[in-house]
Order: C-alpha cells, then structure tokens, then sequence
C-alpha cells in the first residue's frame, strides 16, 4: 500500500488534531524546558511517561506491534517508543535525541502510523538548541496520505 505525503490539510480537521494533541504537545514542553539538553534518549523518554502518568493519560512503553502479511500476523516486530491511547485514536510519540530531525526519522515514524494505523504521530527532538523540535502527522486511511499538522 502507497501513501503519499501532502502538506496541506484543511483548516478544520487542523485546528481539531491540535486540540486532541494539545496535552501532549505541552507535556514535551515541559520536560525539555526542564531537562538540560545533551541527555541520552532514554532520560527523556522516561521524563516524558512520568508526566503523562502524572496527568491521568494512558499509554504504553516500548510498544510493540507485529506487522500483517498475507493475513498472518509476522514474528517480526516494529518497537515505537510510545503509544497513547485515546478514544477517538492512538497517538504514536517517538522520541529523539538528536541534533535535528532528518527523513530518516520522520520515515521510521511513517512506517510505524503505516503499519499500525494510528492516526496520529508526533516526533519530538529534546536534543535541538535552543529550542525543542516537534512534528505532528495525520494519516488519513481513507486516502492513503499523510499531512503534517
């Protein structure tokens, strides 16, 4: 299956993706604001949960989903840093520590929003100076693409 990336998306389902991330998006504040930069990944990831543990929001570390191949479900697994449960669809947080974001991780997440069909991924850098780097992306199932939002 073939998704396409397009950089625009329309006004109204913009503004509603970034209400339903609101939360989360100001949680990746915090702990960059809080945190020196220049720490491993994992001192983030770790960060990151606790806040969101702190604020009543579901999710799950170190998740892992096995791919479908011909209506079999793979042994081969793919490992996302997190996912966040929500009613209205699971939101994929990968987490770097990184200098900048490059297409490589933004593709890893790509594949990840692919693979499981969630909705929603957001890709945040706590290693960027001097200020932290975040993207949000919607796959629509419906049209095979996904919008940065």
């Amino acid at each position: 299956m073939f998704f396409k990336i397009r950089p625009d998306i329309e006004y109204s389902l913009q503004n509603k993706l970034k209400e339903y991330v609101f939360d989360i998006v100001g949680y990746m504040f915090d702990v960059y604001n809080e945190l020196p930069c220049g720490l491993p990944e994992y001192v983030y990831q770790e960060a990151l949960a606790n806040i969101f543990l702190e604020n009543d929001i579901n999710l799950k570390k170190e998740y892992i989903h096995h791919p479908i191949f011909r209506g079999k479900e793979l042994k081969s697994h793919l490992r996302m840093d997190m996912v966040v449960e929500r009613e209205k669809g699971n939101i994929i947080v990968e987490c770097k520590a990184i200098e900048f974001i490059s297409e490589r991780e933004r593709n890893q997440l790509f594949s990840y929003m692919i693979a499981t069909l969630f909705p929603i991924g957001i890709l945040v850098n706590f290693g960027a100076y001097p200020k932290i780097q975040i993207e949000k992306y919607y796959l629509d199932k419906n049209n095979n693409t996904i919008f940065p939002f």
